[in-house]
């Protein structure tokens, strides 16, 4: 992954260059010169503390916020689908998981064939056969969260975004959907991956995006990152090298 200063918007299926946004009556801009590119089958962990800017740069890349300078661009032939699966759950509890999968994928243009083949498809790979019928306020949270990114597979995506898609979730549930987010990987998504949990980030994302008050303090391969220069020494895990960049005062 480039720095911000030789990002190129051209590198993948969807990059910002240099974006900045400040909130309105806000001193502070929430993104300074940030850039990144989300390559096919490359998954990125978005690191930092609270209020760094994560959750805004994810609003600019899905065309939520529009940057006060910078720009995103979509690469290859046709702009990229790009799904988001935000922290909080995006469906109806009164609805049975079935029925909000119908509701959502009759917004997309495909045929009505095709609407009832992408239902049943993301109902067998996010494993909700059993609780199909079921309204989804009555589901655990491990089922919502597999509701969830189940909303957005029905995409068909080129590029996920993912905004802490393992809160609240069991062991079991949390394996499974980072089992899943690797599978997409490998075949050909995109990943954007936002967390605090730095266990998860080291076991699916090859590449790392650290912000701190909107700037980028760390990107690149993690490999290379953990193995710190000359100055900073290496880094025994990806915690510490979080520390390392962001520092102990607590955040709110």
């Amino acid at each position: 992954m480039p720095d911000a200063s030789t990002a190129a918007p051209s590198a993948g299926l969807l990059s910002a260059q240099r974006v900045s946004f400040r909130y309105p009556k806000q001193a502070e801009q929430a993104l300074q010169d940030v850039s990144l590119s989300l390559a096919r089958g490359q998954s990125v962990g978005l690191l930092g503390p609270n209020g760094s800017g994560k959750t805004t740069l994810i609003n600019v890349l899905i065309g939520l916020r529009t940057p006060q300078s910078g720009a995103v661009h979509h690469g290859g032939e046709r702009p990229a689908v790009v799904a988001w699966v935000p922290q909080d759950y995006a469906f109806y509890p009164q609805l049975t998981c079935r029925e909000n999968l119908q509701f959502f994928v009759a917004m997309l243009d495909v045929s009505p064939s095709e609407r009832d083949a992408r239902v049943d498809e993301v109902i067998a790979s996010c494993v909700l056969q059993e609780f199909a019928s079921k309204l989804a306020q009555h589901c655990s949270g491990g089922v919502r969260r597999r509701l969830n990114i189940a909303i957005a597979l029905l995409q068909k995506p080129d590029v996920l975004m993912l905004d802490e898609p393992t809160v609240g979730v069991d062991p079991q549930s949390r394996a499974f959907l980072l089992d899943q987010v690797r599978e997409l990987a490998q075949q050909g998504t995109a990943i954007l991956y936002a967390t605090h949990y730095m266990e998860e980030v080291a076991a699916v994302c090859n590449q790392i995006l650290l912000l701190d008050h909107g700037k980028v303090l760390a990107s690149g391969d993690l490999q290379t990152l953990l193995q710190g220069d000359a100055q900073s020494g290496g880094f025994a895990n990806l915690e510490a090298l979080f520390m390392h960049h962001t520092h102990r005062p607590l955040r709110d």
